[in-house]
């Protein structure tokens, strides 16, 4: 079987970063969670034997033979994206992509508040640089995604990566430069694609700095009436990062895991007989539009068309979908609501159908809620657990902690974009009150009610159903008063100011 008959049709990124390709000639490529390991298993061959089983091919991935190698080259491209922390082999490696360095340094440092120039990409882009010019953030015209390029060293064997990850540091743990003289280290530039609603919180001061860049240009294309409001925001804002520290100001960039894997025996294949992974979605690629999962109390779906917008769920109420879509001409970005009753029909010279994007978002979000109630037993430890936690691996930011924990400054940049005026924060409270009907509508203790009133008579069902309904509907009136009279003081304190 030739390797261009291998045209990827699907890839998939679960939770534990394991990865799973399939072909449009029915071949399926799963890559482990630590990409040092795959298993190819080929389509069926039409001239064989009906019970001839499946060829499959099972190797290192650095070691892959030259038939492979440009599949495997796809998956990692694809794995690297979206992972904690890449794997780069230097096999797999183009000599034209690799570069020579002689001195270590796993941080860097972004400039100033007063100090940053930002850039404007072709697409609409707002492009900030490291002061050393050699990383960059450029967040997406739409202000909903960001990207982070990185030079990163190579991936080395285990032993020496633990060297030179203590060389890296000095005695006391802060970050440091290490000079080895005479030796020479290689490394390529590393993209990362990144959620402004969930991200490492070491992006967050530059995403703050690429934040107030882009709604300074928004807010100078918007109404006058808005003008006011924007400035003033946008005062709050240079206050808070004119101050920003050293510390806040430095980001830990992802070192490339290590050549070997510390946990094979940790490596899972899905087997014929039982196709449905034990791990839930992370990340999805389709016919070019990428689907991403972004896990909290509720979950919520986003989505890449590839055209610079963002097609976003709109978290309780799932069945309505946001398109924040930027506009090159004009510089604003249009938010444009959908409901899945009422999608827009196609039009003739479309990019892509926003009727069959949004269906199909839609349908994974729901597999994956209906995934995740059903994986009740704690998932079997994958083989990169234990270097996550050996190298102290932050939860990503979600906008449901920032709601819960506030920082001062601009630590939560993405939450005071989207609170920052006082309907914004009417608009909140609200939002408090769709989560606590809907956790109401499906809390454990109705359902257990429900089942146990199918078992009984029906002169009990009807008693019982009147009982449960009466103390949840007055409970659900008690605490949706008390929410809409914090609404009306808060109104009220704010408009005193």
């Amino acid at each position: 079987m030739m390797e261009t008959d291998f045209i990827v049709s699907l890839m998939i990124m679960y939770e534990d970063e394991s990865v799973d390709v399939r072909y449009s000639n029915g071949s399926q490529l799963q890559l482990s969670s630590c990409g040092g390991e795959f298993l190819l298993v080929k389509a069926t061959d039409p001239t064989g034997h009906p019970l001839q089983a499946r060829e499959r091919v099972r190797q290192r991935t650095r070691f892959t033979i030259s038939t492979y190698k440009e599949l495997m080259v796809a998956a990692l491209a694809f794995r690297n994206k979206y992972a904690s922390r890449p794997y780069l082999p230097e096999e797999l490696i183009p000599a034209e992509h690799k570069k020579s360095f002689c001195s270590i340094d796993s941080d860097i440092m972004w400039p100033e508040f007063s100090s940053c120039e930002a850039e404007l990409g072709p697409g609409g882009e707002t492009i900030i640089r490291s002061e050393d010019g050699q990383a960059a953030l450029m967040l997406s015209a739409s202000g909903e995604e960001f990207s982070i390029e990185f030079p990163c060293r190579l991936s080395q064997t285990q032993n020496r990566q633990r060297s030179v990850e203590c060389f890296s540091r000095d005695p006391d743990g802060r970050p440091g430069r290490q000079q080895h003289p005479g030796e020479m280290y290689q490394s390529t530039a590393v993209v990362q694609h990144h959620s402004c609603f969930a991200y490492a919180p070491t992006w967050c001061y530059p995403l703050s700095l690429a934040r107030h860049n882009w709604m300074t240009r928004v807010c100078k294309l918007t109404d006058v009436g808005a003008e006011g409001l924007c400035n003033s925001a946008l005062t709050d804002k240079k206050m808070n990062m004119s101050d920003a520290s050293s510390e806040k100001r430095r980001s830990c960039l992802p070192q490339a895991l290590a050549l070997t894997c510390p946990s094979p025996h940790r490596h899972r294949w899905k087997s014929k007989d039982q196709d449905l992974p034990t791990e839930l979605m992370k990340v999805m690629w389709c016919q070019g539009v990428t689907y991403r999962i972004l896990s909290g109390a509720v979950s919520v779906i986003e989505v890449s068309p590839g055209d610079g917008s963002v097609i976003r769920s709109n978290g309780v109420l799932n069945t309505y979908f946001s398109h924040h879509r930027p506009e090159l001409h004009s510089g604003q970005v249009k938010e444009i609501s959908y409901h899945l009753n009422s999608l827009p029909p196609d039009g003739v010279g479309q990019a892509y159908s926003i009727c069959s994007i949004v269906n199909r978002a839609n349908r994974i979000l729901t597999c994956y809620d209906q995934a995740k109630q059903s994986l009740n037993l704690p998932a079997t430890p994958s083989c990169l657990q234990e270097a996550k936690e050996g190298r102290g691996f932050s939860k990503p930011s979600m906008l449901e902690e920032n709601l819960s924990s506030p920082a001062p400054g601009e630590h939560h940049m993405n939450l005071t974009h989207r609170i920052e005026h006082r309907s914004d924060l009417v608009a909140a409270e609200l939002e408090k009150i769709k989560l606590f009907n809907f956790l109401l509508e499906n809390s454990q203790l109705q359902r257990s009610e429900r089942g146990c009133v199918e078992q009984r008579g029906c002169s009990e069902v009807e008693e019982t159903n009147e009982s449960v309904n009466e103390s949840s509907i007055a409970e659900a009136l008690r605490r949706t008063s008390k929410a809409i009279q914090d609404i009306d003081s808060l109104v009220s304190a704010a408009t005193s100011t």
